[in-house]
């Protein structure tokens, strides 16, 4: 299943803001009813969560005038996705897109590069620095040549060397490696410094065949990169994804002066709230990570400085553009007096000495698109077809086993839970069946809910700064017996046979 580290900002009333014009009326009366903009905009990921605080923003300040509609899975799977995004909307079939920076150089825009530059950008507060700064703002005018109009660029992940065939420590351990990048020249450029073979792949391919990859530790533990690879340098940084935010040329020309205004504050809004989620998706996927037994390893000081050593070459070639060397230097100004930000690794991953037993049963409900989409905040056509249908849970001596049914959907989860009080935990062991959309849960993810029984009815709550997935607290569940059976399990899509115990 999918879980959202922040629901899209819904307001139930549609107003009028001041300044704002609508291309469709409708007559109400004697008078005339403005509709709200829609702006649909292009994103390549598998679900909305990245920009779900944009277009909560953009809604917020133009009081419902204006609506983003995200379009997400865009060119999904293909290996220069960003290029082929960025040409669907200069072409109008989008009136919005976003792009990591670092893809806009392959597209002959070079007034990003310097945001990729490897090991520079090296830690959060420094990437909300140099978002913050007057740069952002002379970087984004380089996008009209190509008949685009920039917006504003929101923060993104981390991304640090994964090692498949042996760590990634210092220079020497890439040469002649296979290492996978995404849509890059920068990333490219620095591999080959390193004495690697850079090959681009999209992050949903699988990545057998190659012998390391630059990647987020969110997307190692989303894709399961992890079943393949198991070294992971925690404390280098080789450049964060920042995204650029862009219009369609036209359809920025058609928005009003006020409109333009309410997207770009939106992008600057979103700044701090989209960081944080950042980091706490980041710590969240480090301990799936380590309970799934990840290899987090330090590069020494000496490594370190090999490895800046090793990658003079790329700025020697990025410092020939005399504007790219002046943000280069602007943003290594910029990391004075940034402190340095702890490394994430495994810390105690173990789970409480809590008990289980009073729960055991069988239980059931069913819910709707609607019904989640309330539960969530969010649109009823973001919500994945895994997370809604018809619920089954079996919970057996501290293991539980869950099957769910839609249309198109049949997918299936266990693992083990335990009870402490009014709190349950779930540490998941696999999950998988018929996943349209791919939201399935994944090895090593933990849940925290508080609980109440009454009647035969057990109700999920959530429990602050902890992971308890809405789709599972949409309904009461409904107590079917008191005698845990997998037998009751969907037969379309069961789980594997010693998902239970007996």
């Amino acid at each position: 299943m999918k879980t959202r580290a922040r629901p899209i900002v819904m307001l139930a009333v549609i107003a009028v803001l001041a300044g704002c014009t609508s291309p469709g009326l409708n007559k109400v009366g004697g008078g005339q009813a403005r509709q709200p903009v829609v702006l649909t905009l292009a994103d390549s990921q598998a679900d909305s969560t990245e920009l779900d605080g944009f277009a909560g923003e953009v809604q917020r300040l133009s009081a419902g005038a204006m609506r983003i509609d995200i379009k997400i899975r865009w060119r999904f799977g293909q290996v220069q996705y960003e290029n082929g995004l960025i040409e669907d909307v200069r072409a109008g079939r989008a009136d919005l897109g976003v792009a990591g920076s670092r893809a806009w150089d392959s597209v002959g825009v070079n007034s990003f590069r310097a945001l990729n530059a490897p090991l520079l950008i090296t830690s959060y507060a420094l990437q909300d620095r140099v978002l913050r700064s007057p740069m952002i703002g002379q970087m984004l005018p380089g996008l009209r040549p190509l008949g685009l109009a920039g917006i504003g660029m929101l923060p993104g992940p981390l991304r640090k060397p994964f090692g498949i065939a042996r760590p990634l420590l210092k220079p020497s351990d890439y040469a002649g490696l296979r290492i996978g990048v995404q849509q890059s020249r920068v990333a490219a450029a620095t591999m080959r410094a390193l004495g690697a073979m850079p090959v681009w792949f999209p992050a949903t391919q699988s990545i057998t065949g190659l012998d390391g990859i630059e990647q987020q530790i969110s997307s190692i533990q989303g894709n399961q990169f992890d079943k393949v690879g198991k070294y992971l340098t925690a404390n280098v940084n080789l450049w964060p994804r920042p995204l650029v935010l862009f219009a369609n040329g036209k359809t920025w020309a058609s928005l009003t002066p006020a409109q333009r205004d309410i997207l770009r504050q939106a992008a600057a809004a979103d700044l701090a709230p989209e960081t944080q989620v950042v980091r706490d998706n980041e710590g969240a996927d480090t301990a799936i990570l380590c309970r799934r037994g990840l290899h987090f390893l330090t590069a020494s000081p000496a490594d370190l400085l090999a490895l800046r050593q090793a990658v003079q070459p790329v700025y020697d070639q990025l410092q020939r553009d005399p504007q790219t060397r002046r943000y280069i230097q602007q943003i290594a100004a910029m990391s004075s007096g940034v402190p340095a930000e702890p490394a994430p690794g495994c810390g105690n991953t173990a789970r409480p000495g809590f008990a289980a037993g009073q729960l055991d049963g069988v239980y059931q409900f069913t819910d709707t698109v609607a019904e989640l989409a309330a539960t969530d905040g969010t649109s009823p056509d973001l919500e994945p077809q895994e997370n809604y249908g018809s619920w089954t849970f079996v919970l057996d001596q501290g293991r539980f086993a869950f099957t769910q049914e839609g249309d198109a959907a049949c997918t299936w989860g266990y693992g083990t839970f335990a009870v402490k009080g009014d709190l349950m935990d779930w540490l998941v062991t696999d999950g998988g069946g018929i996943a349209p959309d791919g939201a399935t849960n994944k090895p090593g993810e933990f849940f925290i809910f508080r609980w109440s029984l009454y009647r035969g009815e057990l109700t999920l709550f959530p429990v602050n700064g902890a992971v308890s997935p809405s789709n599972f607290r949409v309904k009461p569940w409904q107590r079917m017996s008191t005698t845990p059976s997998v037998r009751v399990l969907s037969r379309r899509c069961p789980p594997p046979a010693g998902a239970l115990p007996g």
